[in-house]
């Protein structure tokens, strides 16, 4: 078994590749090569946290694998990490595990990496400004990622606090090479893309803050209590998701503006592997928002998983445990 650290996958994963590997993950699985059983959730509420593990397997890959992530609210007082996660990866022709690796890094990138996606499909890529909600890991892999895989020329921060939002942006200019700064709602219409990327429960903006074609991808909310989109966006929005099956289940964002009747089933359009194999076409979104709900599917994470492990055993990277 080859043990991947986070410095390892760091190595071994690149955004361009990885890109070009979800596509054809969500390619594959629209042609049913895929088993990805709903992530299970223990919540543990004497201890203020949730356990969820998430399984899949696919044909073409050959090979399956389950990340395990504990969300524990109470370790920011402990000054320890919120979330802790690692994946098993496993060959599905002999049953071996082949790797245990480091989720963390694997999580913010392939997470980026198909809000990337979608933005693309949806002929939103072409944008200058991005404006970014939080100043966590997501939102560091989100702001990294489309650096790298778009034109973006500045990134707007909306931090919990001006001093979160000042560190962030300080780090953009100073690793990325992008003008960046802290920025106030007003200045919200200015973006083209929006990635949110908090564990707000409640609403990061209002329909009138935002720009009428602006891309938004919402992506940390994971119940169906909790969103940072209202409803009153939500409404007016195209609406693609990862996995109808998740999205009307977990997605707060969407289940609460189902609830409300401002939204209907049927008035989300597509799922991404829909998009990537054209079973729907692209719509003309020029004058319209559009919002990707991402809740994460576990397709996405052994596709980096599977794409990780072969990088590291072709560059030698990693520490073999027999």
């Amino acid at each position: 078994m080859l043990i991947l650290s986070r410095d390892d996958m760091r190595r071994a994963l690149d955004a361009a590749e990885l890109f070009e590997a979800m596509t054809e993950g969500f390619r594959r699985l629209a042609k049913g090569e895929w088993k990805i059983p709903l992530r299970i959730a223990i919540e543990m509420p004497a201890h203020e946290g949730v356990a969820l593990f998430m399984p899949s397997y696919c044909e073409n890959l050959a090979a399956a694998g389950m990340k395990l992530v504990t969300v524990m609210n109470g370790n920011p007082a402990k000054n320890l990490p919120l979330i802790h996660s690692k994946y098993l990866y496993f060959s599905a022709e002999t049953g071996e595990i082949l790797s245990l690796m480091d989720a963390e890094f694997l999580t913010g990138l392939r997470t980026a990496v198909v809000s990337a996606l979608v933005t693309d499909l949806l002929g939103k890529s072409g944008a200058r400004t991005m404006a970014v909600f939080g100043t966590g890991a997501q939102a560091w892999s989100h702001v990294e990622v489309f650096a790298q895989l778009f034109t973006i020329g500045e990134v707007l921060v909306f931090g919990l606090t001006p001093e979160l939002g000042e560190e962030f942006a300080e780090r953009v200019e100073r690793q990325l090479r992008k003008p960046s700064r802290r920025a106030i709602l007003n200045e919200l219409k200015r973006a083209e893309i929006i990635c949110t990327c908090t564990t707000n429960a409640e609403p990061l903006f209002e329909l009138k803050d935002v720009a009428r074609n602006v891309h938004i991808n919402a992506i940390g909310a994971y119940r169906p209590s909790t969103r940072e989109i209202g409803s009153d966006v939500i409404a007016r929005a195209l609406i693609v998701v990862d996995s109808y099956e998740s999205a009307f289940k977990e997605a707060g964002d969407i289940v609460i503006a189902l609830n409300e009747g401002v939204l209907q089933r049927d008035s989300v359009y597509a799922s991404i592997d829909e998009l990537v194999s054209e079973a729907k076409p692209v719509p003309a979104v020029d004058d319209r928002i559009t919002v990707f709900k991402s809740v994460g599917m576990a397709l996405e994470d052994l596709v980096a998983a599977d794409l990780a492990y072969k990088k590291a055993v072709e560059l030698g990277i990693g520490t073999p445990l027999r």
